[in-house]
């Protein structure tokens, strides 16, 4: 079978130079150990073997690399036969020549990628500090800038662990999504938690009349979206009418009608009281978004949305997400000009900030390294989110078998788990809302157990933490000869697969109110809750909760479910979660809102 030299394609072409600098660090690494100057003796198959090429591509590439004087060599006549080759470059000096050639950051992610590959980084710790330099931190663009504004344009680029999925408002529900959601939207109000009030966004004023089952809102006039358009009731109208199709139509169940009366005033009416209307709609699955969603796909907008909020996405892939300020923002402008994240899973390993030469790294969100340094500042928040076991209430074997529920959280030692596991475990919890229940203790006794025979299935989605989790978990049952099978399925299908498994590890992400947030919780189709529990009951408990006109009641009652979803051991609050964010003294406006992120329009840099 003949094979396709695709190296020698890639050299045909002429797009040599980057390609030629990862085949050098290749062959430096493998063969030389990263020690420049120093002989050694290679044959043309073994080059050949290592870049996957074939040895006529081999003979072009230590060829380009000799008229570079990157090597010398003395070639070995004949197929087979070795020949010597000597390395000039240190890896420092093939960054400067990589970054000289492409000042694009998805090359210097790739680099990255290659030394880590190769291990390089065990051998040039320095390297990655001057990666880390040239990436993050602060960049004001001073180049090719000609006017004092152009200059003064400032740049924040922050490394991130993981990529960003759908930022559909209507879609979201991990901590990163919903954060970047509420920098690129606005909803119509929004809860201030210091004063727990609801105060004005997008809607300037709201009254409710009908018992709750009619709310009026006037928006304020002269909101752009980022593509420039103005806001209206119709974007308000369509905002929430596609809501229906959606993971979170739980919101509008009770929504009859929607009236625009003008361009400037919405109303909302419903087929039974809803008093809880104007708090549901501090929720960022209610942002508002353009009409057909300004002439975008659904799939293409929940990549590269519209909103009214102080930043609009500019690029959004899986390596990188780019957000530029929105100049026209009715709220006022945001400071910083540009902020990026590139997702580096990897990337705090190695960064030092006691021993780095130069201070470029103004923002790590997620950093539990506290290195002493001066320059740095840390700030943690707590219990940020719930990690929760949760039980198949679809399944026959697993309702009536309420002594094997009661023996599994009987067994988990939440405190052992918390201090066995870490960060980002904070610390253990008997309940999702905060509420402590009256629980009879959990026994160990065998009495009324009923075992079953199979092997139990646990399910999560791909995190890290979550896999030590599942693997501490099966451990812990094992010593009681429990077995579980653990499954880790990608997030976009953990909801869907969550009902083939027995047992779930799932997480529980506060908003703003802890009302709303509770409903979400029971309701949302984006929730594990609503595959695995009789959700029919769980909407006439929630109904009820909702038509109370005195929050203090409504929360009661939600309380009240919870607590008895508890238990009976169908849920298991495990422990609480925490995030503590590294960040340059000279980056000021940090604090880290209810989801562990900070709110971006408050930030600016302070001048040396």
């Amino acid at each position: 079978m003949k094979t396709i030299d695709n190296t020698f394609t890639f050299y045909r072409e002429g797009c040599t130079i980057m390609k030629l600098i990862e085949h050098y660090l290749n062959l430096f690494a493998i063969f030389a150990k990263c020690i420049p100057f120093e002989k050694v003796n290679l044959t043309r198959i073994e080059i050949s073997n290592e870049l996957q090429c074939s040895e006529r591509t081999v003979t072009n590439i230590l060829n380009k690399m000799t008229d570079k004087k990157w090597i010398k060599r003395n070639k070995g006549e004949g197929r087979g036969n070795t020949t010597t080759i000597v390395f000039l470059k240190t890896i420092e000096e093939m960054l400067d020549y990589y970054e000289s050639e492409s000042p694009k950051y998805d090359d210097i992610i790739r680099f990255i990628s290659l030394l880590e590959t190769n291990g390089l980084y065990r051998e040039r710790e320095q390297v990655y500090f001057d990666i880390i330099f040239k990436l993050f931190g602060l960049k004001a663009h001073t180049l090719s800038m000609k006017t004092e504004e152009q200059n003064d344009y400032e740049h924040l680029k922050v490394p991130y662990f993981r990529p960003f999925n759908s930022l559909d408002p209507a879609a979201v529900e991990r901590q990163s999504e919903r954060h970047m959601v509420e920098q690129i939207f606005n909803t119509l109000v929004t809860y201030d938690n210091g004063n727990e009030k609801i105060v004005p966004s997008i809607s300037h004023y709201w009254e409710q009349a009908n018992e709750g089952k009619e709310w009026t809102f006037y928006l304020r006039k002269g909101i752009y979206f980022h593509n420039n358009k103005t806001l209206t009731s119709k974007d308000v109208k369509f905002s929430f009418e596609r809501l229906r199709k959606t993971p979170s139509q739980w919101i509008v169940r009770h929504l009859k009608t929607i009236n625009c009366i003008g361009k400037h005033v919405i109303r909302f009416e419903f087929s039974q009281p809803m008093y809880c209307w104007d708090l549901l709609l501090t929720s960022p699955k209610c942002s508002i978004v353009p009409e057909n969603y300004g002439g975008k796909e659904e799939k293409v907008f929940a990549k590269s949305p519209i909103g009214t909020g102080p930043y609009m996405v500019k690029k959004h892939d899986i390596n990188l997400l780019n957000l530029s300020v929105h100049s026209s923002c009715f709220k006022g402008r945001a400071n910083i000009d540009e902020i990026s994240f590139f997702v580096l899973p990897t990337i705090e390993k190695y960064f030092k900030a006691e021993i780095m030469e130069q201070e470029p790294l103004f923002y790590i969100p997620f950093s539990t390294k506290d290195d002493g340094n001066r320059k740095y500042n840390y700030i943690q928040r707590d219990n940020l989110s719930v990690k929760y076991l949760m039980w198949n209430m679809n399944k026959g074997n697993i309702i009536s078998n309420s002594s094997l529920r009661n023996r599994i959280t009987s067994i988990i030692n939440k405190d052992k788990m918390v201090r066995d596991l870490g960060y980002p475990r904070f610390q253990k919890v008997n309940s999702i809302s905060g509420q402590e229940y009256l629980q009879e203790p959990k026994s160990f006794s065998n009495q009324n157990y009923t075992c079953l025979h199979e092997t139990l299935t646990l399910m999560t989605y791909e995190l890290t933490p979550n896999e030590d989790d599942i693997i501490w978990i099966q451990t812990e049952l094992a010593k009681h000869n429990i077995e579980l099978d653990i499954i880790q399925v990608p997030y976009s299908s953990f909801i869907e697969k969550s009902k083939q498994a027995d047992l779930v590890l799932s997480e529980f992400v506060s908003e703003n109110s802890l009302e709303v947030s509770l409903y979400n919780l029971f309701l949302s189709d984006s929730s594990a809750f609503s595959k695995l529990c009789n959700i029919d009951e769980v909407y006439k408990l929630v109904d009820k909760a909702m038509m109370e006109e005195q929050e203090g009641k409504r929360i009661n009652l939600l309380k009240q479910l919870e607590g008895d979803l508890i238990n009976r051991d169908i849920i298991v609050p495990l422990y609480s979660t925490f995030q503590k964010a590294l960040f340059h003294k000279n980056l000021m406006g940090i604090s880290l809102s209810t989801i562990g992120l900070v709110p971006f329009e408050r930030l600016f840099f302070r001048k040396s």
